[in-house]
């Protein structure tokens, strides 16, 4: 057990003594503070350019009105004397003598020139009621950039409101009563009424977005980071210790399944620092904003115990494949199926956010390598899984790391001193059977 914890030290001591992982640690925060700071700036200057867009407007009433609501979109756009949004120019085109196809050459030679950002064409039987209205009479928007959504979507919704608004003003209907009836109502989204012990009832509280989707995703993506940030570079050590030839001093003195138990251990120290750095700093940033009850100390207690599980798990399979292999490119293609286990949960982590009571979010959850991130995510939601399933899932996790240390064990002890060709998956099966 001494020789075990002397490994597990030195892993630990040889990770947390590099420069990247003080880097690392240090420069997470300023990573996600610059995104959140990019994301911000993006949203009100990305997009500052001026967009000119031809009108065809074939009923001859509605051009008017869309450059109105033009002029009021692009003053909008404006804070503090700063354009913070793009800017919609737009020019009509008359179309009488022309021909519909020598008109669209025409304006699409112009869009090719950059004189137009796009055109669009506005049907002559557009103001007709919805009945009198044939389906295949629609606008026509024409452009170079067809990713770029926001004129499109703009000139959509102004069209609508002006045919609308013209509609009705032909069936006597006053539009502003229309918009005062049809006005929709806001919903508040309550958490349930509690009675207290003493018979007195408290009143609901108003949901938070950040107990509700921000902390358990946050959750989730700890708990990847501090595995990938660990859990992979057992790998790397132990090719290091084959091509070095340490690892055949090394087990001189300690048998091959203690060794990758020290290395384990040592692994599993430093995803727990990594996590408790971040987690401590997370919750002072929460208690600062006065959010600290987003947070309950029971998470704090699965998030650990799915955390061992997880470095367990994927921790002894990076050793097995660094034991089977010679070279980092040999690990390559071996490390590509772990790879693809260890995403697939952050891939479905929205669909169990989304629905967490789901039979799609209870069976994924209760798969082995999936669990320490589903249940994790499950366990921060409100309200939480019934208590048999996270105790389910930890069983079940932490029988399947129990295999997996000792399947890994078995392929660690004879492929640590051989070289050349790795194995194929049959001959790793016959390493763990014999």
């Amino acid at each position: 057990m001494s020789r075990m914890l002397i490994v597990a030290r030195t892993e630990f001591l040889t990770l947390v003594r590099t420069k990247a992982f003080i880097i690392g640690i240090l420069a997470m925060p300023v990573i996600v503070g610059l995104s959140i700071v990019f994301q911000i700036f993006a949203a009100t200057h990305a997009d500052t350019s001026d967009h000119t867009l031809a009108v065809v407007d074939r009923t001859g009433a509605l051009y008017d009105t869309l450059a109105a609501a033009a002029d009021e979109h692009n003053a909008s756009g404006v804070s503090n004397g700063k354009r913070t949004g793009p800017r919609f120019l737009l020019t009509r085109v008359d179309a009488a003598g022309r021909s519909p196809a020598e008109l669209e050459a025409t304006l699409s030679d112009r869009v090719r020139r950059r004189e137009l950002f796009g055109f669009v064409e506005i049907p002559a039987n557009v103001l007709a009621s919805p009945a009198g209205a044939s389906d295949d009479e629609q606008l026509a928007y024409y452009t170079e950039t067809p990713s770029y959504t926001a004129l499109s979507d703009w000139i959509r919704d102004a069209v609508g409101a002006a045919v609308t608004a013209r509609r009705l003003k032909a069936a006597n209907v006053d539009p502003d009563l229309v918009k005062t009836l049809t006005r929709p109502t806001r919903v508040t989204t309550l958490g349930l009424v509690q009675r207290n012990a003493d018979g007195t009832i408290s009143e609901a509280k108003r949901t938070d977005a950040l107990q509700t989707f921000v902390v358990p995703f946050a959750l989730v993506y700890l708990l990847f980071l501090s595995v990938m940030a660990s859990a992979p570079q057992l790998l790397t050590a132990v090719i290091e210790e084959k091509l070095s030839r340490i690892s055949e001093v090394l087990i001189s003195s300690i048998t091959p399944f203690q060794l990758m138990v020290g290395k384990l251990i040592g692994v599993a120290s430093v995803s727990a620092l990594l996590a408790l750095v971040y987690l401590v700093g997370g919750m002072y940033v929460l208690a600062s904003t006065g959010h600290l009850s987003a947070i309950q100390p029971a998470l704090i207690g699965w998030f650990a115990v799915f955390l061992l599980c997880a470095v367990l798990m994927f921790g002894s399979v990076f050793v097995a494949i660094g034991s089977a292999c010679s070279d980092i490119k040999d690990s390559q293609s071996m490390m590509q199926p772990i790879m693809i286990l260890l995403v697939l949960p952050l891939i479905a982590a929205p669909v169990v956010l989304r629905a967490p009571g789901s039979t799609i979010a209870v069976v994924a959850s209760l798969i082995p390598t999936a669990t320490p991130f589903l249940m994790l995510l499950r366990l921060a939601m409100t309200p939480p899984p019934p208590l048999w399933q996270a105790c389910l899932s930890v069983a079940l996790t932490l029988g399947t790391a129990v295999v997996f240390v000792w399947a890994a064990g078995r392929i660690f002890r004879v492929g640590l001193l051989m070289q050349g060709k790795p194995p194929n998956l049959p001959e790793l099966l016959r390493w763990i059977r014999q």
